[in-house]
């Protein structure tokens, strides 16, 4: 079946897109697309990856180091300490399958900086109380 029409100016078809020869002769056809949809893994391809997941400790360590700041600083600070540590300890062992270490460090940070304003102001109140006792003999 033939058209009795001429070919398009300069290689176009109708709709404005540049025509692809043919390929020739023997060439095997393009390999279909894949059948696996978007974001999907072929099978057999690393099987199944699970996510790996924040350690709770860490996340209980952050939340006490910055509640330290609220309620009675010292204590939830150094209980944010401890459990920094074991934390830390757990996603060493857990091989990767547990995330969390900057939250530990995190919590680390900010349980040091609460001690050493309690500590600096401990200081700062006995300095004030000696002063006051020395000048008022």
């Amino acid at each position: 079946m033939s058209s009795s029409y001429p070919p398009p100016p300069g290689g176009q078809d109708p709709y404005g897109q540049q025509q692809q020869p043919p390929p020739p002769y023997g060439t095997p056809p393009p390999p279909p697309p894949p059948a696996y949809g978007y974001g999907q893994q072929p099978y057999g391809y690393g099987g199944y990856q699970q996510q790996p997941e924040t350690e709770s400790q860490a996340v209980v360590a952050l939340v006490l180091a910055i509640a330290s700041f609220a309620v009675c600083p010292v204590i939830p600070a150094v209980v944010a300490l401890v459990l920094a540590n074991n934390a830390d300890a757990s996603i060493q062992a857990s091989g990767g399958r547990k995330t969390g270490e900057s939250l530990t460090k995190a919590a680390r940070i900010i349980s040091w900086i609460n001690i050493g304003l309690c500590v600096g102001v401990l200081v700062f109140v006995i300095l004030i109380a000696v002063l006051a006792a020395a000048s008022s003999s």
